[in-house]
């Protein structure tokens, strides 16, 4: 019996009938050949015992009757070598896991894995996960092509499923030969059994989850609502809850949760999880917040955004009146560390927005995409009538700088300006910051923002009396006073040295530079000095020759 199964059509297979046409339909596979393909792999959501996988073609034919996962979720079966040309659905129903944010019992729904014609062979690996189901979602319901619904995937949630992966159970210690590959797509799928948990969903309702997440994204933007208005997690249950407006960003805390939490035994350290997908809105039990981007996206050096909130009970744009502070976090393989900021500032000509500034010390990831951490972005709104505070937390992702030099790193002396670290007293480090090149050739404006190292979660302003690491005695507090910052375009020139402004709070501005052609690459030399020791590049008694003497932007006026 054949079922009309059109896949890059308007007419779809409803995921809900997949596995009803699995168990209806005879078996559909070719007989007049014995030549066959072995395709083996997982049905992890953890992995999923006892469950029933099956193969069936674009037209609705069983191609392999089901075959049964063992206790650890793997499974095998062979594939007719003819069928291997056509769209394939590897469907999976039923069987029984662990669930690895509760560690309760459950029992599987409906998973699946999309293949596209020509795409496996003999000896494939397909394994079928929380992210390849929604993927199969999309095609098979709601009308996009395999690329179309791998982009939406991966723009959302920060990966492309890699069905050839064979993922571990993320709750057990993984054996010696496991790959990096594989612990993190089973720390994947566990982070979709941790979203569900966030939502106060049953293990077992996180496959009803799974469908509504790609119905949110027939739109193409996750964020609880799809054309039809809100996304109902369960649409036969008259009391589902719906997925919430942050529903992106209840993933990206369901996966840093998880990471971080005591049933998580990859070992994956923070840059080892992958880039994290950065979702601009935001809830707390009051407000929504929203992230509206400046005129560059975050990356390193200076990043200036608006924070708009919105009142979550009525829907009314335009919550003034609150204080808003910001605390940055970069979570790198060993350690974290914060960054300096300038918190937010009320915009008063547009109610509810909230204009912020964040000094970011390093990108998230390098040039080529290799992931060094993730930056979490804590917000905290005080409304100073009420008394209350609440707090969000957003995961920007931090380009690379272009362009203009965004930040030079200067350091005090190795025994005269210290702070206490992790093995030991370290040298101060001070972080120069371009604010702003303006002017004409000839007589440029140069703004800085200087801040400091108290510790790996303090970076404050640094203006002339600013006291650093305040009451924590000799040798690490630090009186800022005399402080000067200098700058100059040709340093060997000991006239053309221009002394900068405090102009307070960290900014300082240092005019006119004389030396720079507008369009024309050229380097500003900055040099800083505090109660009377120049702070040098390595720390070291300045040498005098240049090697170690002051901080370089390179720079083009009238660039970025």
């Amino acid at each position: 019996m054949k079922h009309p199964l059109k896949i890059s059509t308007t007419f779809k297979l409803p995921v809900i009938g997949l596995l009803a046409l699995l168990t209806a339909c005879s078996s559909g596979s070719d007989s007049d050949t014995d030549s066959t393909a072995t395709v083996s792999g997982a049905i992890v959501a953890a992995p999923v015992a006892g469950a029933q996988v099956s193969v069936v073609d674009a037209s609705g034919n069983i191609v392999v009757d089901a075959v049964t996962t063992d206790a650890d979720g793997l499974y095998s079966l062979s594939i007719p070598a003819g069928s291997l040309g056509q769209e394939l659905i590897i469907a999976s129903s039923g069987g029984s896991f662990i669930d690895e944010a509760t560690g309760n019992a459950g029992t599987a729904g409906s998973m699946f894995a999309y293949m596209a014609a020509n795409s496996i062979n003999n000896g494939s690996s397909v394994s079928v996960t929380p992210g390849s189901t929604i993927i199969a979602s999309l095609v098979l319901e709601h009308g996009k092509t395999m690329t179309e619904a791998q982009t939406i995937f991966a723009d959302t949630f920060g990966y492309t499923p890699d069905v050839s992966v064979l993922p571990v159970d993320a709750t057990i210690a993984p054996a010696a030969d496991v790959s990096d590959a594989e612990k993190l797509s089973g720390l994947r799928a566990a982070a979709f059994s941790q979203l569900a948990m966030d939502l106060g969903l049953s293990q077992n309702d996180q496959f009803d989850m799974f469908a509504a997440l790609a119905r949110d994204l027939s739109d193409g933007v996750l964020d609880g609502v799809d054309a039809s208005g809100p996304v109902v997690i369960d649409p036969a249950s008259s009391v589902s809850p719906v997925l919430p407006a942050d529903i992106q960003n209840r993933f990206v805390i369901a996966m840093e949760t998880f990471h971080g939490g005591g049933r998580n035994m990859t070992g994956l350290t923070n840059d080892q999880i992958g880039n994290l997908p950065f979702a601009r809105v935001a809830l707390t039990d009051s407000y929504k917040i929203e992230y509206v981007e400046g005129a560059m996206a975050a990356m390193e050096g200076k990043s200036m955004f608006k924070l708009r909130v919105t009142d979550k009970a009525t829907g009314l744009v335009g919550q003034a009146g609150l204080a808003l502070t910001l605390m940055p976090m970069m979570h790198m393989a060993e350690h974290m560390h914060s960054s300096p900021d300038m918190d937010c500032v009320e915009d008063l000509a547009v109610s509810g927005d909230y204009d912020c500034t964040v000094y970011y010390l390093m990108a998230s990831a390098m040039a080529d995409g290799t992931s060094m951490g993730y930056w979490t972005l804590m917000v905290t709104l005080e409304d100073t009538v009420a008394g209350t505070s609440e707090s969000a937390m957003l995961y920007p992702e931090v380009m690379m700088a272009m362009g203009d030099t965004a930040k030079v790193t200067l350091k005090g002396g190795m025994t005269t300006d210290v702070i206490p670290g992790m093995l030991g007293d370290m040298s101060r480090s001070y972080f120069i910051f371009k604010e702003s090149l303006s002017g004409t050739t000839g007589a440029h404006d140069f703004t800085m923002f200087v801040a400091a190292m108290e510790s790996m979660s303090s970076y404050p302003a640094v203006s002339d009396g600013t006291v650093l690491n305040a009451g924590a005695g000799a040798p690490y507090e630090l009186i800022a006073t005399p402080m000067t910052v200098e700058v100059s375009t040709n340093p060997t020139d000991v006239t053309s040295w221009v002394q900068a402004t405090d102009n307070g709070n960290g900014k300082w501005s240092a005019t006119p530079v004389a030396g720079l052609v507008d369009g024309t690459a050229g380097t500003i030399y900055v040099r800083l000095t505090i109660n009377g020791e120049q702070k040098t590049m390595d720390g070291l008694t300045p040498a005098g020759d240049g090697t170690n003497d002051y901080g370089m932007f390179f720079v083009t006026p009238g660039g970025m």
